[in-house]
């Protein structure tokens, strides 16, 4: 189909080939051959007058012109895809899907394994990837690429549903032999060597850090660790503590030798939300997969 004396079929090329920066890769999605890619991007030239993608060394980088037109590209196939041919059709017992969802490992462990348990009884044949979050996740995001964000309310990104699945609070974490494992104080807290998590390569802090931060509260930071599950190894056999929130806490007391105590300063409220994107309000696969999260998060 052609439009303005362009050939919509190539935008599709374009929106992968922005997506990828490679010709083999984008040639891998489309299931086509990479000179069948590399004429499109020719006809792409030729169309807009410029570049689009350059080889700088190893690398193919977008031009300012495809920077430009990346999100705008990718709002309009977007809306044909979620709106315009969207189907109705939904059976989870033979349906293929591959379902994209982005949780952190405390999400994962406490609910979205639950979910994904009961996905593999009632859909046997769907397929689901699970990212930690971060930059690169929130683009994807925002770009249609996820079906189901869970994160915590302080992270949501406006302008898209949302719903509250369930709430936490933070306890403290420690080795069942070691100095604190009968309790501890205020003062013992503050004065403790503690380990902490942070994520990706940015050192995102988590909500935790951030409600310690705005309100002054200076620890012995003893270790840094790239998940909430590292935490339990990284208190054993020391006298650091951790602070972790309850539902996890929980979880791994019954399969690490540590204590778990009321965190004796004030911490914030955890709440885990669900997004997914508004322009999929009527994808039914979607619904579907939204249901099995309202039914686990409400047994918890």
């Amino acid at each position: 189909m052609r439009f303005e004396r362009l050939d919509l079929n190539l935008l599709v090329a374009l929106d992968v080939l922005l997506d990828t920066l490679s010709v083999t890769e984008a040639a891998r999605r489309l299931n086509l051959s990479q000179p069948s890619v590399s004429a499109a991007l020719s006809r792409l030239r030729d169309y807009f007058g410029d570049e689009l993608l350059v080889q700088i060394g190893r690398k193919m980088m977008p031009t300012a012109k495809g920077q430009e037109l990346a999100p705008a590209i990718k709002e309009m196939l977007n809306l044909v895809r979620f709106r315009i041919t969207h189907t109705d059709d939904y059976d989870p017992s033979s349906s293929q899907r591959r379902f994209r969802i982005v949780a952190s490992d405390y999400a994962y462990d406490v609910l979205v394994s639950k979910v994904l348990a009961k996905a593999e009884v009632l859909s046997p044949h769907a397929a689901f990837d699970v990212s930690p979050p971060g930059p690169q996740r929130i683009r994807q995001f925002l770009e249609g690429d996820v079906d189901v964000m869970v994160t915590v309310s302080n992270y949501m990104i406006d302008d898209h549903p949302s719903q509250v699945l369930f709430s936490d609070e933070d306890s403290v974490i420690c080795w069942n032999k070691g100095e604190f494992a009968e309790g501890i104080s205020r003062e013992e807290f503050l004065s403790a060597r503690h380990a902490v998590a942070v994520f990706g390569q940015e050192q995102m802090p988590t909500i935790t850090e951030m409600h310690f931060d705005t309100r002054g509260v200076e620890r012995d930071i003893a270790l840094r660790v790239p998940s909430f599950s590292a935490l339990p190894a990284a208190v054993v056999g020391t006298n650091r503590v951790a602070t972790m929130h309850r539902r996890h806490a929980q979880l791994f007391s019954a399969t690490y030798p540590i204590k778990t105590h009321p965190l004796p300063i004030e911490g914030p409220v955890v709440r885990e939300v669900m997004q997914w994107h508004k322009l999929r309000q009527s994808d039914t696969g979607l619904r579907w997969l939204i249901g099995l999260f309202e039914a686990e998060a409400e047994a918890l």
